[in-house]
């Protein structure tokens, strides 16, 4: 991490952190997974694989509850509807989110700049519950609303216009996104963990959750309109789940993540302009 402040103040870790710094963080997310270990490296398998089979197993339960018959959704059926968006959230972004969390984990063991103790795995597990949390919530909110509009119905390809036209307008806002400055700076925070825990380092278990609870909202920012492409255009299939995954993963820990970055946004707006004129020309 190469720093440059103005009347900067020293963390628990020794290096300068004001608001005011520059910080130029030559630890790409690439380089982070570099230093995962095996017995990380295997959790963290164990747990996404396991969130995709349940995904999976319950794809009949999402349909149900995403069903007008359903509409509204009782206290119980809410409930299980959070914990089958939570899982699902954990299955797309918790390998690119991986980065993030070691660079985190790798800091807990730091004083004064030097690893002078164990990781804190307990206040790891602290900042990455508000991660899935946080989008759990916002996925239950952006579906309950597209249902009852009645956007997000599997069935929404056979519809007459204009609601026909949806998830083609769905794709190319999308694509349209990856080019603004909202984008561009919620993304720079997940793509240079060690700047965004340094920058917002908070110390104490209390700190790690509201660390987790700052770079789930930069995540949201960075990837809501993908989750709107999935209910929308993808009418929450494991195959447009599965896509999506691989895009945000990419995304974040590419070589070049503005060209990346830019070259999604192409591809989602021209898959758009596709699926529009099917739609136009009924095809």
């Amino acid at each position: 991490m190469v720093m440059r402040a103005r009347r900067g103040r020293r963390n628990a870790f020794g290096a300068v952190c004001d608001t005011r710094v520059v910080a130029e963080d030559p630890i790409a997310p690439r380089g982070l997974l570099r230093s995962l270990t095996a017995p990380v490296g295997v959790l963290v398998a164990v747990v996404v694989a396991a969130a995709w089979v349940v995904t999976w197993a319950t794809s009949d339960v999402m349909m149900s509850l995403m069903g007008v018959s359903m509409f509204p959704p009782g206290p119980a059926d809410l409930v299980l509807f959070f914990a089958l968006l939570v899982v699902m959230m954990v299955a797309m972004m918790l390998p690119s989110a991986l980065p993030m969390i070691l660079a985190f984990r790798g800091l807990t063991r730091l004083e004064a700049g030097h690893p002078v103790r164990p990781a804190d795995d307990v206040g790891t597990a602290l900042f990455v519950a508000p991660y899935f949390l946080v989008w759990g919530g916002f996925a239950v909110a952006a579906l309950l609303g597209l249902v009852a509009l009645g956007l997000a119905d599997p069935m929404a390809a056979g519809m007459a216009p204009p609601i026909a036209f949806v998830p083609a307008i769905t794709l190319v806002v999308a694509g349209g996104w990856q080019v603004t400055r909202t984008k561009e700076v919620c993304l720079s925070h997940c793509q240079s963990p060690m700047g965004f825990v340094m920058h917002h380092w908070r110390s104490g278990r209390p700190g790690a959750f509201r660390m987790g609870a700052r770079h789930a909202l930069y995540c949201i920012g960075c990837c809501w309109l993908f989750m709107l492409v999935l209910f929308v255009a993808g009418a929450s299939s494991l195959l447009w789940m599965a896509g999506l995954s691989v895009v945000i993963f990419v995304e974040k820990v590419g070589v070049k993540p503005e060209v990346t970055s830019r070259t999604i946004g192409a591809l989602l707006v021209g898959l758009g302009l596709l699926l529009g004129a099917r739609v136009a020309l009924g095809l």
